[in-house]
């Protein structure tokens, strides 16, 4: 019996000695991979050039952020892969977007958002009657914003107030007026009226 419990244990000895490598160092651990960097795939203005009072859309997208950041002012943004945000700038502006990862130096990208005058708007166009007779007389009035000039036609009435003014017709015939409001910019904003002659 102990002949046989001493063969068992030198034959568990050898397996071992024979199945083990002493001269193979053993591995060690795994370094974790570090964090990818931060990324900026994306950043653009819907309209980057716009008449002053207007308002565009910044759209970004970031990969593998943390903290996102957009100025001026300095505003705080989601990490997001694809988002807009809205801006009404006063003037023309330089927009930066800066976003951090959790490891890295951040990443920026900046775009510049034109501002120029503002838009010509005809805010309203009156006439005294919208039905007369073939030689009555008409008024016809307008009020208009941010327009450098204001012509009627068929009139050829060249407005010497391009704010607000008023001019006469005696129309033989239905007559549509138009009233064309110009801006800085070479914009245009047109309103149209008709009065039936009858």
């Amino acid at each position: 019996m102990i002949r046989h419990r001493l063969l068992a244990a030198l034959a568990v000895c050898w397996f071992a000695a024979c199945s083990s490598s002493p001269n193979r160092p053993p591995q060690a651990a795994q370094p974790a991979p570090p964090p990818a960097a931060v990324r900026i795939t994306q950043f653009y203005a819907t309209q980057p050039k716009l008449a002053r009072g207007e308002k565009s859309l910044l759209c970004y997208g970031v990969e593998n952020g943390k903290t996102v950041w957009l100025s001026p002012p300095r505003q705080e943004l989601s990490a997001a892969l694809s988002r807009c945000v809205e801006v009404a700038p006063g003037k023309t502006t330089t927009y930066t977007l800066t976003a951090e990862g959790a490891s890295g130096p951040p990443a920026t990208q900046e775009l510049t958002v034109t501002v120029g005058a503002a838009r010509a708007h005809i805010v309203d166009v009156t006439v005294s009657s919208l039905t007369l007779k073939p030689g009555d007389l008409l008024s016809i009035c307008f009020h208009a914003r941010n327009a450098v000039s204001v012509e009627m036609a068929p009139l050829h009435f060249h407005a010497p107030n391009p704010a607000e003014g008023c001019t006469t017709d005696t129309p033989r015939k239905t007559t549509t007026y138009v009233v064309t409001a110009a801006g800085a910019a070479g914009d245009k904003d047109q309103e149209r009226v008709t009065v039936k002659v009858e």
